[in-house]
């Protein structure tokens, strides 16, 4: 089937139009009359709202022209008063309080003594009869820090709170963080409480570890070191090794190392993180076996650790040259 083309005459430029014969223009409308009329009414009503503005303007204006003097004579009557008037002075600014307690830290000149209660937290050290060294050791040093507040010449400082001693979902605050707490509190004297045990239970008697020698402030922490064992030696416990007076040391393989306080060879080895870190003297104390039954009676349960906690404060009051008070 062919396919058509559509009805549609070709464009062609010049040749739609008839350029010969144009068709006639149509006339422009004519306006009507009443145009004019809406024209005239406008005018008008512009000129009556340009007077009624213009009249308000000239009663603002007089009320303004008639105000203005009274105010000046009321401004010159203030101004007049004001300087009449003496100027107060600024009152001065009151100081800022400090905290109490920081106030009080400042100001407070006594010796600090750091009680370290050994173990806490997630370790809790030791096994005892019936109890674990970590409550043995919080209960004596609690006891300790009470007749040292009582005594009021020293200040007591706690390297563990009560949280991180009697929590176990708290981590172990390792010792040298214990000693960088002492330090920062400024101690002038560390005591780090803790319990012997023994396997065969027959074990017993009373041993501390002083700073070994070569290190800084060895020969105070021996002098602490000998009035403690005078104290517990008093009480009738029994002094291990030679005198209760011992150096311990970490070998190559983490093994320990003993020897007793007549050997003053000088080792590169560590020590007990507690006195290894410790920038006083400092002394790590085995108050008692709490595998022993014969020393839990005597230092390890509720009256002992009163007890003991009497002889470290006689012993403190010894070193700093103080009579005990309490």
């Amino acid at each position: 089937m062919p396919v058509t083309t559509p009805n549609r005459t070709p464009y062609r430029k010049g040749q739609n139009r008839n350029w010969q014969n144009p068709p006639p223009r149509r006339p422009a409308p004519r306006r009507r009359e009443d145009w004019y009329a809406m024209r005239r009414r406008r005018r008008r009503h512009h000129l009556a709202r340009g007077l009624v503005m213009a009249a308000c303007l000239c009663v603002v204006a007089g009320a303004v022209l008639l105000l203005l003097p009274s105010l000046m004579q009321q401004e010159s009557a203030a101004a007049g008063a004001t300087a009449a008037a003496p100027t107060p002075e600024p009152a001065a600014a009151a100081p800022t309080p400090e905290p109490a307690a920081a106030a009080a830290a400042q100001t407070d000149t006594r010796p600090v003594v750091a009680i370290d209660p050994g173990h806490g937290g997630a370790d809790p050290g030791s096994e005892g009869l019936g109890f674990d060294e970590y409550e043995m050791t919080w209960a004596t040093a609690n006891a300790l820090y009470d007749l040292l507040e009582q005594d009021g010449r020293l200040r007591p400082y706690l390297t563990i709170s009560e949280e991180e001693s009697q929590n176990h979902d708290i981590a172990r605050i390792r010792p040298s963080e214990r000693a960088q707490r002492a330090n920062e509190a400024g101690a002038a004297l560390l005591l780090s409480i803790h319990g012997n045990s023994d396997p065969i239970y027959d074990a017993s008697g009373y041993e501390c570890y002083a700073i070994p020698p070569g290190n800084a402030n060895h020969e105070e922490s021996v002098r602490f070191a000998e009035y403690l064992t005078a104290q517990f030696s008093s009480l009738g416990q029994r002094l291990r090794g030679e005198n209760g007076i011992r150096y311990l040391y970490y070998g190559e393989n983490d093994e320990q190392i003993m020897t007793e306080s007549s050997d003053e060879t000088v080792s590169s080895n560590p020590t007990f993180g507690v006195l290894e870190y410790a920038a006083c003297p400092a002394v790590l104390s085995e108050q008692c076996f709490i595998t022993n039954s014969a020393d839990v009676d005597l230092l390890g349960d509720a009256d002992g650790c009163e007890t003991a906690a009497g002889l470290y404060y006689n012993a403190i009051c010894a070193w700093f040259g103080l009579e005990p008070a309490v």
